[in-house]
């Protein structure tokens, strides 16, 4: 049952790291694709942000399926459409053509997205969870870090269409141990909430692609998404058990403050890599190797500490390391904005780096394992899904808020990245307070 078990997360695992890794991996190979696609910079834009957009829009609904129709069949669709919607991102003969298969892999990778915190759950007993899920925090450091290099390895080489064709051998692979390993369960009879899916999906996609777009922001589009999750809100509230997501969690202080820490940490971790990257490289003249190699400590430090993290995590419970982590987490971005702000030599980024490695190695785990003990078995797609969604908007509100700023401050730049880190360092803060708030191990275990 061990290795079965162990297999089963190294499944979930690759599935993870390529959902992940397509984050990334586009950007390095942009000039090539633009080369030969053509297309302008908006339509090269929407190469990530319209996977983006599709990403985190259906995780909602992604999760209550897992509950409904059982989260290895939801997880192995999303797997297998993965798979298929890499091949034909690689096939695209146009740049419109591209866009509309990342789409495809947007929402792909929605439904999978949700379901391993589900069968993590399922796979491992209580006091082995905080080691899987380090684990996991290490693969999401590895596929941050492999992403570019990656990318670059692979356009160089051979040719920009293989950064998505290199999916299709690692979702095979992992749809065939999938079905082997993974524990299936025969789902529940509760009723899906359909006018809740709509409410929420269309609120949703007003709200994130209002983020992404936040140059044609409309006020009336921004003022229609509130709208639709207030009425999503009050629609859930009636539900009971057919809740499309279990609002009710956040009477919970664990829940509730798991959810706040991850949102934070998701924003910031995304919202200072493109200024710190455009610092480095434009104002301190680094190539983009070297400047690749300032940043790597972040992964390689979260690689090797997420392990050991989660084994702390079942030993002692969440809420010390996630304050430790996201305590970090704010020197971290303090430590790299006064290098910038006060042109210090910029290697120093690299301690901050690895600092902010610490911080995710530590805060990852305890937060996704204090959220998922939050649920009963059959809410727990549910309660995923709802836990990604705030993760995955809070990472897109702060990549937005982040490019606003860099945007409207062009013509000072010093100005610019200073408001950027102060933006990050009062996220961080407000992440810190949050893991302040988290129930000791005896609540957790209760709940």
């Amino acid at each position: 049952m061990g290795s079965s078990r162990w297999g089963g997360l190294a499944a979930l695992l690759a599935g993870f790291f390529v959902l992940l890794l397509d984050t990334t991996i586009v950007a390095v190979a942009s000039p090539n694709i633009q080369a030969e696609l053509g297309g302008d910079v908006a339509a090269l834009f929407w190469v990530t942000a319209g996977y983006l957009l599709a990403f985190s829009v259906p995780l909602l609904v992604a999760g209550r399926l897992g509950d409904l129709f059982d989260p290895k069949r939801v997880y192995l669709f999303g797997m297998g459409g993965f798979g298929v919607a890499s091949a034909l991102c690689g096939l695209a003969p146009s740049i419109g053509w591209l866009i509309a298969f990342r789409i495809l892999q947007g929402l792909a990778a929605a439904a999978m997205s949700p379901q391993p915190l589900t069968l993590i759950r399922r796979l491992f007993a209580e006091d082995e969870r905080g080691r899987a899920f380090g684990i996991w925090g290490s693969v999401a450091a590895a596929a941050t870090l492999l992403g570019p290099i990656l990318g670059g390895l692979l356009t160089a080489s051979l040719d920009w269409r293989w950064i998505f064709w290199v999916n299709v051998p690692l979702c095979a692979i992992a749809v065939v141990v999938g079905l082997r390993l993974i524990p299936g369960s025969p789902g529940n009879t509760t009723r899906f909430d359909l006018l809740g899916a709509a409410l929420s999906t269309a609120g949703l996609s007003l709200l994130v692609w209002a983020l992404l777009s936040w140059r044609a922001l409309s006020l009336p589009a921004t003022v229609l998404a509130v709208a639709l999750l207030i009425g999503f809100w009050f629609r859930e509230r009636g539900q009971g058990e057919d809740a499309l997501v279990p609002l009710r969690l956040y009477r919970s202080s664990g829940y509730l403050s798991a959810s706040l820490a991850m949102a934070s940490l998701g924003a910031t971790v995304l919202a200072m890599a493109l200024p710190t990257m455009l610092y480095i490289q434009e104002m301190r003249g680094f190539g983009p190797m070297e400047a690749a190699m300032v940043l790597a400590p972040d992964a390689v430090v979260a690689i090797l500490l997420s392990p050991p993290a989660g084994r702390w995590v079942d030993r002692v419970g969440g809420r010390r390391p996630a304050i430790l982590g996201m305590s970090l987490l704010a020197v971290s971005l303090l430590l790299i904005g006064l290098v910038v702000v006060l042109s210090l030599n910029p290697w120093w980024i690299s301690v901050g780096a690895a600092l902010l490695g610490a911080a995710n190695a530590l805060a990852w785990s305890p937060l996704s394992a204090i959220a998922m003990a939050s649920a009963g078995p059959d809410a727990a797609g549910g309660v995923s899904g709802l836990f990604n969604t705030v993760r995955q908007v809070g990472a897109v509100a702060g990549v937005a808020v982040t490019g606003a700023i860099l945007a409207g401050l062009e013509a000072r730049p010093v100005l610019a990245f200073g408001v950027v880190f102060g933006f990050v360092g009062l996220v961080a803060a407000g992440g810190v307070a949050a893991a302040l708030r988290l129930p000791e191990r005896s609540r957790v275990v209760a709940a």
